[in-house]
């Protein structure tokens, strides 16, 4: 909502969408959760990681190099989070020798 505001008043976008004026409002005025503000810099993180091994390493490495240095995050989480940023890209599931 908040990147159509110019061409669209709110009223018309929050009864397009179903939702209340007051409720966008309090949303938008809301701080960052826990979760996303700890999913912020685990994300520097990664990517301090992945620029360090020369952008080579995917979640798997980066899960593992993360571990040696003493953190604890399951490496899907590192994954999603890489994927999301665009630091690594999704990998295809292999398909084994044949």
């Amino acid at each position: 909502m908040n990147a159509n505001q110019a061409d669209f008043p709110i009223a018309a976008m929050a009864r397009m969408l179903g939702v209340s004026k007051a409720g966008y409002y309090a949303w938008a005025g809301r701080q960052p959760s826990a979760r996303r503000t700890a999913d912020a810099a685990l994300l520097k993180r990664i990517r301090t990681v992945h620029l360090g091994s020369h952008e080579t390493y995917g979640a798997p490495r980066v899960h593992a190099d993360l571990r040696e240095q003493g953190e604890r995050h399951s490496r899907k989480r590192i994954a999603r989070l890489s994927i999301w940023s665009t630091v690594t890209s999704p990998s295809a599931p292999r398909t084994g020798s044949g």
